[in-house]
């Protein structure tokens, strides 16, 4: 027996057609433009939402996460949005079409934060692993099957998990909350 590993399976059974979170909302944004909310939930998915129509509001969910969905990021004038998970990735989503475009698997433990700089399309994402990676979104959008390799940039100083980003619009500057007492 010393040889057999242990493998823990669990899945979660809903409705097809459920339209709510089923646990807590960690994250949330606005596209003016078309009128959507995106949430990002503690049930590992993100669901798009049209505040035009307050009867039937839930337009669909974007499931590809296997825990909770930390921070998201529209980026790209509305077309993209970034996720951050507990599940150590980072997925770059179709946001108008609700599909998974990529995952980035840099992480190597909780990714916590998200913080965009407009003007150069870049995302910085950080997390439990004190680390902070800088994406270049036109790159991460343009991901296939062949074409998957990505060049990051670094970050380095924090000596403790990071739990919130900033960035200016120009990306020139970035700043991380964490739990050190500076």
């Amino acid at each position: 027996m010393s040889g057999r590993r242990k493998v823990q399976v669990s899945f979660v059974i809903r409705e097809e057609g459920e339209r709510c979170h089923r646990a807590g909302v960690n994250s949330l944004q606005y596209d003016h433009n078309l009128k959507r909310l995106y949430s990002a939930g503690r049930d590992s998915i993100i669901r798009i939402w049209n505040v035009g129509n307050p009867k039937e509001p839930y337009l669909q969910s974007m499931e590809h996460h296997t825990d909770w969905v930390n921070d998201i990021q529209l980026c790209c004038g509305g077309k993209n949005i970034i996720s951050a998970s507990s599940d150590t990735t980072v997925k770059v989503w179709n946001a108008h079409k609700g599909f998974c475009m990529s995952t980035l698997r840099t992480h190597k433990d909780y990714v916590k934060a998200l913080a965009y700089a407009r003007d150069r399309e870049q995302v910085a994402s950080a997390g439990l692993d004190k680390a902070i990676f800088l994406w270049d979104v036109n790159t991460l959008t343009a991901l296939t099957a062949s074409n998957n390799t990505v060049t990051t940039s670094s970050l380095n100083g924090n000596k403790d998990s990071i739990y919130s980003l900033a960035m200016n619009p120009a990306g020139t500057v970035i700043v991380s909350g964490s739990t050190e007492k500076v």
